[in-house]
């Protein structure tokens, strides 16, 4: 009898280990520039402890959660198989060539089509990215989320401690990263700074490794602030994002803004708001505040929009090379595609049609956006998660071609978890509709 008790308490011990550590985990989700082993890009902190959990999970005693997270990691594998093997027989007898014009990852040895090394590196990092999935969906609760926001406030203070240092002295205080990526070993920072009015100012990043990566980051959490009612992410978050001078952060911000307003139904703060926007517009435009105001939009808006700046001509001109190859191949070849891996546009949509082809792209927008339709029991909530996850789809479409970013697949799991919350737990549902 004793040593039933004891087991029994053992294992209870194991499962909520499991849990505890899943959250621990979500300390170190952002972290993407700094690796473990600076010789193998794909050590983050966050994919070597998930790495370690996989092996704990059999011990645990949540025997419905372990078996739903195998039958799922089970068809994602099978999925993942078909597609696989599909593209490189299709590669094999229809004798697909690649081009110069292809942004590939893996440039060595050219020539070869069948099963480039690529190909299995960048799978691996799609199965890590999978199985944080899973471990959020599957074996945390609704404590989750502090750890959430904990790791994104961790990620804000760094970005504002670079910030910070930068303008006050010049020197880049990224201490942190240590990973390389890409061909010739590039870091997988990057330090942009500008000048504003005689300021020199930086892109603000954080540890995620460009302003954009950061934007995608952060973007979908801060517009679940708002449902949640953490006033504090709130205001800390949008700051940080401000501090990007991206364009995208800029543009969702205003649109999700006016949605949130015009669906508060706060009508006469909107209308403050746009005569507080002409006035600051028109103060601006006195000559001692207006070359502060045309370096600022020529740096996030006209540039871009324009088509002036470096970065806006090379996202249109491999958007535009990597459509064409796909166009210019065979039928099998535009539906399964190449081979997840082989190339990495600027844009996760041109991305992923050479490489996965129109079905792989219809099963990754069927997998991102089918949260949107949860059935989360409180609207407000529903709807800052639906609005999220549309966002961050949109983003990562448009100008972010990163798909292991843990945060991607942390949000869309935690639709579950809050909606598993909102059924199960009252006070955490009260606490949202109070």
């Amino acid at each position: 009898m004793i040593h039933s008790q004891a087991l029994y308490a053992t294992k209870n011990d194991t499962g909520a280990f499991v849990k505890k550590y899943v959250n621990i985990l979500m300390l170190f989700f952002p972290i993407t520039s700094f690796v473990l082993v600076p010789s193998i890009p794909g050590t983050t902190v966050i994919t070597v402890l998930s790495g370690l959990l996989f092996f704990i999970i059999p011990l645990s005693p949540l025997k419905e959660e372990k078996r739903q997270f195998y039958l799922e990691l089970t068809y994602f594998f099978c999925l993942i198989m078909f597609l696989s093997m599909g593209s490189q027989f299709i590669n094999l007898v229809s004798h697909v060539k690649l081009t110069s014009d292809l942004k590939l990852i893996n440039r060595n040895d050219f020539t070869n089509t069948f099963y480039r090394p690529s190909h299995i590196t960048q799978s691996l990092s799609l199965i890590a990215g999978f199985v944080i999935y899973g471990y959020v969906k599957y074996f945390s609760d609704e404590t989750v989320i502090k750890y959430i926001y904990w790791g994104l406030r961790l990620l804000c203070f760094y970005g504002l401690y670079e910030f910070l240092l930068y303008v006050l002295t010049g020197i880049n205080g990224d201490f942190m990263v240590n990973r390389t990526v890409g061909y010739g070993n590039k870091s997988a920072s990057l330090f942009q700074t500008f000048n504003l009015g005689g300021i020199g100012l930086m892109r603000l990043k954080g540890y995620t490794g460009e302003p954009s990566m950061f934007v995608f980051t952060v973007f979908p959490f801060w517009v679940l602030t708002f449902a949640l009612k953490r006033r504090f992410d709130t205001y800390l978050l949008l700051c940080c994002l401000l501090l990007t001078f991206s364009t995208t952060a800029y543009f969702f911000i205003l649109l999700f803004m006016g949605y949130w307003f015009i669906y508060k139904r706060h009508f006469q703060i909107f209308f403050y708001l746009c005569i507080s926007i002409i006035v600051i517009c028109f103060v601006l435009q006195l000559d001692m505040f207006q070359h502060l105001l045309n370096n600022l939009y020529d740096f996030i808006f006209a540039g871009k929009m324009e088509g002036d700046s470096t970065s806006s001509r090379e996202r249109g001109k491999s958007l535009i090379n990597h459509i064409q190859y796909w166009a210019s191949l065979n039928g099998f070849s535009q539906a399964f595609g190449i081979g997840f891996g082989y190339v990495r546009s600027t844009d996760f949509f041109s991305t992923l049609l050479p490489n996965n082809g129109v079905i792989g792209f219809l099963i990754f927008t069927w997998f991102v956006l089918k949260n949107m339709w949860l059935k989360i029991s409180v609207p407000i909530l529903s709807t800052c998660y639906s609005l999220g996850l549309l966002i961050v789809y949109l983003i990562m479409m448009a100008s972010v071609p990163e798909f292991a970013y843990p945060s991607l697949w942390i949000f869309i799991a935690l639709g579950f978890v809050l909606k598993k919350a909102t059924d199960e737990v009252p006070e955490f549902k009260q606490a949202l509709i109070d």
